[in-house]
């Protein structure tokens, strides 16, 4: 009996044995695959990451390329930039050259590509017919010849009407702004006393006059093919063509868009044709589109009684009677300087009207004064020339001022006369 009892619990233990073995082998193979699942996952992981590494790396390489190629491409519109500017240099050089051998009516017609192309070079015409359709009273890429101011001492030229007739034609009471037609030549007169503009050649002789919708104008500026002036009275801006044909009037009196209070200098603009305007009650510049309709506003409590404005391509400037008298802002209307004009010794006392000449010199009248200032774009006195008086080369109170296309001056007096230098 004894013997079979050993018997069967040898078997049973043998039984319980390979159960154990089994159990111990299938936790161990479940673990197995626990840990094989594990490291599959981390594989999965690492290789997800070195694929968005690879990406980035890409994308890293590829922003290496372009700056590459961007700083080449630098590098070499800058090498452009400086021919292109030693190329201007040389024919601004020589069309002062031209300037001074040539008779002053003739004026320069320049290709309206020479931006896109610098081989493409104007011309000098007789007729003065061309087709430049920027605004000022000269070609944005060609400003005025700079005048020698310092010879200026004599006018080439006096108109004075002393007829006791002030509405006959031709005949001027209280001129007040001035502009030149670029294309003809041809003086653009507000003769605010008469309510009227009158228009001169060139030469000063009276062509013709034109007053639909008008009390007493005040500023005026010409565009390609349009005349815009400000009606101090009607606090409003009107339009014209060029032969004097009413167009539109926007405006009333107010503080809001398109209201003004004694409106008075105004210019368009080269680069986008808008019209800037003092309104100089209101101690802003309102800036209007070419059809007259409300852009934007310049000068928020900054101006006090802007007076006049000039516009180039990249530089706004307005003539204000602050004591920081004149205000220069950058294309993107930015303030970047303050010139002071007006005080004791070498400033100005009353400035009233202004305009700019290629170097962006500063030709000034001072209706106090009784003279005319230059100043540099630093704001610096340069010169000084006339004086009290009612001759040849003298002033009194003199208000408009413009430069034509070769640099001469043309100044309107309160003695109702002009003065051609």
């Amino acid at each position: 009996m004894a013997s079979v009892e050993v018997k069967r619990k040898f078997i049973e233990q043998v039984k319980e044995s390979r159960s154990k073995i089994r159990d111990c082998f299938k936790k161990s193979h479940e673990a197995l695959q626990l840990r094989e699942s594990i490291l599959l996952s981390r594989i999965d992981e690492i290789e997800k990451e070195y694929n968005i590494k690879n990406e980035e790396m890409q994308e890293l390489l590829e922003a290496l390329n372009k700056s590459k190629s961007l700083i080449t491409d630098t590098l070499t519109s800058n090498k452009l930039k400086a021919t292109h500017r030693g190329i201007e240099s040389l024919i601004n050089n020589q069309i002062e050259e031209l300037s001074a051998d040539t008779d002053s009516s003739i004026l320069f017609e320049w290709n309206n590509q020479f931006e896109a192309d610098i081989g493409q070079l104007g011309a000098i015409t007789l007729n003065g017919q061309t087709d430049n359709p920027h605004s000022r009273t000269f070609p944005p890429q060609v400003k005025p010849v700079v005048p020698d101011y310092k010879a200026k001492q004599l006018p080439t030229a006096y108109w004075c009407k002393k007829s006791t007739d002030k509405k006959a034609p031709g005949e001027l009471n209280c001129p007040s702004g001035i502009a030149i037609h670029y294309q003809t030549g041809n003086i653009y007169i507000a003769d605010c006393g008469n309510h009227r503009i009158q228009v001169f050649s060139s030469n000063g002789d009276y062509l013709f006059m034109f007053s639909e919708k008008m009390n007493l104008p005040v500023g005026i500026c010409i565009s390609q093919n349009n005349v815009f002036v400000t009606q101090w009275s009607y606090h409003c801006i009107n339009t014209y063509e060029l032969e004097g044909k009413f167009i539109k009037s926007v405006g009333s009196q107010g503080n809001g868009e398109v209201q003004f209070n004694f409106p008075r200098g105004l210019d368009v603009s080269d680069r986008d044709s808008n019209v800037y305007v003092c309104d100089c009650h209101n101690d802003r510049v309102q800036i209007l589109t070419q059809e007259l309709n409300f852009h934007s506003m310049l000068g928020i409590d900054l101006f006090v009684y802007p007076r006049d404005v000039k516009v180039t391509r990249d530089r706004v400037l307005v003539l204000d009677a602050s004591d920081l008298c004149m205000f220069v802002f950058n294309s993107e209307h930015v303030l970047t300087n303050r010139l002071i004009t007006r005080g004791g010794g070498k400033q100005t006392i009353n400035p009233l009207c202004f305009d700019i000449d290629r170097d962006y010199n500063i030709i000034m009248s001072d209706y106090d004064s009784h003279c005319l200032y230059v100043f540099n774009q630093e704001g610096e006195q340069i010169h000084k020339f006339g004086k009290e008086g009612q001759g040849i080369g003298e002033f009194y109170r003199p208000w408009g001022i413009a430069l034509d296309n070769t640099g001469h001056i043309v100044v309107c007096q309160k003695n109702n006369c002009l003065q051609f230098f």
